[in-house]
């Protein structure tokens, strides 16, 4: 298949957007956590400085580097658990933001069920697969009912080879009731010690229709940003 024929099965693929909505002052925070700051400011150039035409609008931006749905480099956690340096977003191979991925649906889980490599199993993960974790039924009104990846469920997925992972706000990545400090928190120590992304907060994972799809979360070319929101979709 030549790249003109590849391009229009993605055209004609179905589109569905897995990211949320970031909104100035009012964007929200991990499930049950306070609002994440993301504030922009509105401002006009003066012309006889920045070639530009007089009224353009363009905009400061102040915000966190964790807001929305966002994808979280090495370096935001391997220098302060290790004392080394470890590669920013912008260092990251393009490649790994693309590709295969499998959904790893967990609508028939129980409140608080471990995610270990009994249950991954059961999905055909294969090598370089993107693996999206999501659509728990359990939350809890502090988040505390949500199911999390085991230090072993990682593992299998590290030993899958697979080249990016992410979930929703349902599941969440760690186990909450070991986590105590850096060293406690095995799915970022697993994945980001080799070099695998990791995305938090996708949304609408309920409208995808098939286990497995192509998946896009292009983050931007920023150097030293340990984590940036990203746009994530998925294409059937």
């Amino acid at each position: 298949m030549d790249i003109e024929q590849i391009a229009e099965q993605l055209s004609n693929g179905r589109l569905i957007d897995l990211s949320l909505k970031m909104n100035p002052g009012s964007t929200e925070g991990p499930s049950a956590k306070p609002s994440r700051r993301y504030e922009i400011q509105r401002f006009e150039f003066e012309p006889w400085k920045i070639w530009s035409g007089p009224g353009e609008t363009m905009h400061y931006v102040e915000m966190e580097s964790h807001v929305s749905t966002h994808v979280e480099a090495p370096s935001h956690y391997i220098p302060a658990r290790h004392g080394r340096s470890a590669p920013d977003l912008s260092e990251l191979p393009l490649s790994t933001f693309f590709g295969s991925a499998v959904l790893i649906d967990c609508t028939e889980l129980g409140p608080q069920t471990p995610i270990g490599a009994e249950i991954l199993k059961e999905f055909p993960i294969q090598e370089g697969d993107i693996v999206l974790v999501g659509k728990g039924q359990h939350i809890g009104p502090d988040g505390d009912d949500r199911s999390f990846l085991t230090k072993e469920g990682a593992e299998y997925l590290l030993s899958k080879k697979v080249k990016l992972i992410a979930f929703d706000d349902t599941i969440i990545p760690e186990n909450t009731q070991v986590m105590r400090d850096l060293s406690t928190m095995f799915t970022h120590e697993t994945m980001l010690s080799n070099n695998i992304p990791i995305i938090e907060r996708l949304t609408n994972l309920e409208k995808l229709t098939k286990t497995r799809f192509l998946f896009f979360a292009i983050p931007p070319k920023m150097g030293g940003i340990d984590s940036f929101p990203i746009r994530a979709m998925a294409i059937e």
